[in-house]
């Protein structure tokens, strides 16, 4: 019983890591699937027809259309591994190996180098009172 949740866990881990290269790499391979029955196709009707006069080409335009799919396929993963880069930039603290300490999503490097922590909570801290929402409510409805 224990073999088939960790079986299971192991794929759903699977997919949700892997989906989109899953799922492209199946429709490349389709794709290629395709064009090579339709050049096939299409080399029996010429032989049917006893026409060759079209072959060379169709032998072009079949490997034109591979590195077609194969370009499309590699500028789909290259895009989409400097959109989940930037989107990592983004996201927040990243441990960093080379520190040993979590950089913090809220400094910016300076012209000069230097790094330059941006506070976002730096106004809360400068409020003599803090006060919550219900508070704010209260005094509201006082009025």
């Amino acid at each position: 019983m224990f073999k088939q949740i960790f079986r299971l866990t192991f794929i759903t881990l699977v997919w949700k890591q892997y989906k989109h290269v899953i799922v492209s790499t199946v429709i490349l391979f389709a794709y290629l699937w395709l064009v090579g029955s339709v050049h096939a196709d299409y080399l029996s009707y010429a032989e049917m027809q006893e026409d060759d006069s079209l072959a060379g080409a169709s032998f072009l335009m079949k490997w034109a259309a591979f590195i077609v799919g194969v370009v499309v396929y590699i500028g789909f993963h290259w895009l989409r591994g400097r959109k989940e880069k930037k989107s990592e930039a983004k996201s927040g603290p990243v441990f960093s190996p080379k520190s040993g300490k979590i950089d913090s999503f809220n400094s910016v490097k300076s012209k000069d180098g230097q790094v330059e922590e941006i506070d976002p909570f730096a106004e809360i801290r400068a409020r003599e009172k803090l006060r919550t929402r219900a508070e704010i409510m209260m005094e509201k409805n006082k009025e």
